[in-house]
C-alpha cells in the first residue's frame, strides 16, 4: 500500500541522523558492502553517482545514489548491535510518521511503501530491517513503487549473503 508523506527532506534527515547515533559499538561489519551496486539491478546502464560511508558514535553506516535510465536509486544502510536495537529505531520512524499524520501499511519489519517528493522528483521510499541492518531505500522514476519492490527484493538478498 502506498501513503503520501510531508516534510520527507528534512524527516529523512532526522531519521537517518536517529538511525547514526542509535548504532551499537560492537558493529564490525562495513555496511558499504550491503548495499546495492550496478551489478546488483536488472537491465544494466546503472551507474554510481556517490558513495557515502560513516563512521559516528561507534557505528557503522553507508549510502549510494545509483542513476539508471528515468530512474534514481538512493539506499543507506545502518547496522545496530543486534536485531532488537533496529526493530527499535524502526519503531521510532514510525511513531515519527504516525506524529505527522502519516499511517499506512507494514509489518513488524518494514514501514510499508511511502510516496513523496525528493527534490523536484516523485518517489517512493521502504524503511525495511535484515538482520540487524535498517535500510532505507528511495526510487524516483516511472515505475518507482513497483522498481522499489524489486530493488528491496535484491537488496535483501545481498544482505541475507543470498
Amino acid at each position: 500500500m502506498i501513503f503520501p508523506m510531508r516534510a520527507a527532506i528534512p524527516l529523512s534527515l532526522m531519521l537517518f541522523g536517529l538511525m547514526v547515533a542509535a548504532c551499537g559499538s560492537d558493529a564490525s561489519q562495513n555496511p558499504s558492502a550491503f548495499l546495492l551496486g550496478p551489478g546488483d539491478i536488472p537491465g544494466g546502464n546503472v551507474t554510481v553517482v556517490s558513495t557515502s560511508e560513516e563512521q559516528s558514535l561507534n557505528g557503522p553506516t553507508a549510502q549510494v545514489e545509483l542513476q539508471g535510465p528515468g530512474y534514481r536509486v538512493l539506499q543507506s544502510a545502518v547496522l545496530f548491535e543486534d536485531r532488537e536495537s533496529a526493530l527499535s529505531a524502526l519503531d521510532g520512524i514510525r511513531a515519527d510518521l504516525v506524529s505527522q499524520g502519516e499511517t499506512g501499511p507494514g509489518g513488524r519489519e518494514s514501514s510499508g511503501i511511502l510516496e513523496h517528493t525528493l527534490g523536484s522528483d516523485e518517489a517512493a521510499s521502504l524503511f525495511f530491517i535484515e538482520d540487524r541492518a535498517l535500510v532505507r531505500m528511495t526510487v524516483t522514476g516511472s515505475g518507482k513503487e513497483e522498481r522499489l519492490s524489486e530493488l528491496a527484493e535484491a537488496a535483501r538478498d545481498k544482505l541475507s549473503g543470498g
